[in-house]
């Protein structure tokens, strides 16, 4: 194989794919990114056995069609630090090296066995969704945060996507925190879609999100089945397998209205949680809000360190008594705040043993954060 591409959209193929690529593989195989020519194009994969990836890249010059599987994390590299606007790949005819040109630069590198990759099918016979790439995307990066990140909770360590009623319902919660958000279904394949829930690990979910915003579009489809979730565009495939376990049932934690409801302006209030934060360790992570009428104050105590006080303007909706207080871990506050569009965010509260919600006005019932409150001695 001797293939000649773009630097920037070659390394852009391979950035991508490397997220899928396991660091820690027994195989080395699956420490490799798959180079394949294809109808005068570059075919560029990646697997963990779990996730799959492929990536087209039609501007190429091929000069002997073939494969080649190369180490990523060292393809990676070579991309990263290469400023020349075209790189050249070949494969040397012992089959066990690869030579990269770029510019005054040549490099040798050991290369796998291609024939050992693993053959990714992309279209699986299942059923499929469409919905609005734009709105996916948004809705992602709002539940996403939400998710457990220790792998070992293996359950919550995903996002659930909830297929019913002619909707997508996206849910991820690490036990003391919940999103949820929900989007119609534009269009569901003639074999339809069952009301089911659907399981993606937040590898897949991570990759579809660096998916949705690199393609263009107004629509997605999403092929769903009892095993995977398969993504499908001109030039991307994306594949993963799904998580075999029981999802809590994010239904029963979404709490009633509260009636203590108070407007916060989302840019105002990160700024105050940043400066709150500064006065807080890891056993004193917790920031008071004290809402007093149209006021808000935040504030911290920590013993050695100092404390906080910061101020600041919310309107108040509704509110049986003037004063109402709660605590709350500030960085689940921040996460929640650093993904808003909206220029205010809308807290309703029951007491302050309560889990808190979070919305956007705009959005109704589509969109909810819950977060547990810290409780603190009176």
């Amino acid at each position: 194989m001797k293939v000649l591409c773009h630097t920037k959209e070659l390394q852009e193929a391979v950035n991508l794919v490397t997220g899928v690529v396991a660091s820690n593989a027994t195989r080395p195989i699956l420490l490799a990114v798959y180079l394949r020519t294809d109808n005068g194009g570059l075919i560029v994969q990646g697997t963990d056995m779990e996730v799959g990836l492929s990536v087209r890249l039609d501007s190429v010059e091929i000069s002997t069609d073939g494969d080649l599987a190369i180490p990523a994390s060292r393809l990676h590299a070579i991309l990263r630090e290469t400023p020349d606007a075209e790189v050249s790949i070949e494969a040397v005819e012992d089959g066990n090296t690869a030579v990269i040109r770029c510019g005054a630069s040549q490099f040798k590198v050991p290369v796998e066995s291609a024939s050992e990759f693993p053959r990714l099918d992309f279209k699986p016979p299942s059923p499929s969704i469409r919905v609005g790439r734009a709105g996916l995307l948004d809705m992602l990066k709002k539940v996403v945060i939400a998710a457990a990140r220790d792998a070992t909770r293996f359950q919550m360590h995903s996002v659930l996507f909830d297929v019913q009623g002619g909707s997508l319902r996206l849910v991820s919660t690490d036990g003391k925190r919940l999103a949820y958000s929900r989007c119609p279904i534009e269009v569901a394949s003639p074999d339809g879609v069952e009301a089911a829930r659907y399981l993606i690990p937040l590898k897949g979910v991570d990759l579809l999100m660096r998916i949705l915003a690199a393609e263009g579009g107004d629509s997605v489809d999403l092929h769903l089945s009892n095993a995977e979730v398969t993504y499908n565009s001109d030039r991307i495939s994306l594949s993963c397998r799904l998580i075999d376990g029981q999802f809590p049932d994010y239904q029963r934690a979404l709490p009633s209205p509260g009636e203590y409801v108070y407007d916060m302006p989302c840019q105002e209030l990160l700024v105050a949680l940043r400066q709150a934060s500064l006065m807080t360790t890891k056993e004193t992570n917790s920031v008071q809000f004290k809402f007093d009428g149209d006021r808000l104050v935040l504030s911290t105590h920590a013993t050695n360190l100092g404390e906080s006080r910061i101020e600041l303007g919310v309107t108040t909706v509704s509110a049986p008594e003037p004063e109402f207080s709660i605590n709350f871990n500030p960085g689940y506050l921040i996460d929640l705040l650093k993904v808003q569009t909206s220029d205010s965010l809308r807290g309703s509260f029951k007491d302050r043993r309560t889990a808190g919600c979070f919305s956007v006005e705009l959005l109704g019932d589509d969109y909810r954060h819950v977060v547990m409150p810290l409780v603190t001695q009176e």
